[in-house]
């Protein structure tokens, strides 16, 4: 199974792989991405936050729960435009609403693309902490639903990660000390076999 060797402190996966790095709203998602895909990295990283804050000089001085629709649109179809030009990429997402699993599935298998998931499974109280440590505090209601269904994907996860998002091959669930470790996410194309 791609992506596998947390102990190394890398994680591998084919070049023209979809990545699903997913959590709950303050796991370590935004942090792990700024770590192993600085600037000028070859890797299309796609992070809704980037997409807020490109929004927020024109709408920022309206509350977030009115434009936040715009911001998911824009993010998934920057999603969908980015599976179609192929891998690598990452998404980072929550994988808490079925709707974006579902489009990214459809959109990877669409391109022929593999899709592979990285797991934050944090506790809700270490992810609030998060969420405080970067001033961006989710809504009670919202975070409640996050934390309500995640369990449930970790499971699906291990059973099964086409569960997840449908098409997804491998997945790889850390706790948030594995995350820590996690160093380098490479992607690497096939050996040629002779």
């Amino acid at each position: 199974m791609a992506g596998t060797a947390v102990a190394t402190g890398v994680l591998s996966y084919p070049a023209e792989s979809v990545v699903v790095l997913a959590g709950i709203p303050g796991a370590g998602k935004s942090t792990l991405l700024r770590r192993v895909f600085p600037p000028g990295s070859n890797v299309t990283v796609l992070d809704s936050a980037t997409t807020r804050d490109e929004w927020r000089p024109m709408l920022g001085g309206l509350p977030y729960g009115v434009w936040r629709p715009l911001v998911h649109l824009t993010c998934y179809v920057r999603v969908v435009r980015a599976i179609r030009r192929g891998g690598p990429l990452v998404i980072h997402d929550c994988a808490t609403r079925p709707v974006a699993r579902r489009l990214i599935g459809w959109a990877a298998r669409t391109a022929g693309l593999p899709v592979h998931l990285i797991m934050l499974d944090v506790p809700e109280e270490v992810a609030r902490r998060g969420q405080e440590d970067r001033n961006r505090v989710v809504r009670e209601a919202s975070m409640a639903n996050h934390s309500r269904r995640w369990p449930e994907l970790v499971k699906q996860a291990a059973e099964d990660p086409g569960l997840v998002v449908p098409g997804a091959v491998s997945a790889v669930v850390l706790s948030r000390g594995q995350a820590n470790q996690v160093e380098e996410i490479v992607f690497h194309q096939p050996e040629a076999n002779f």
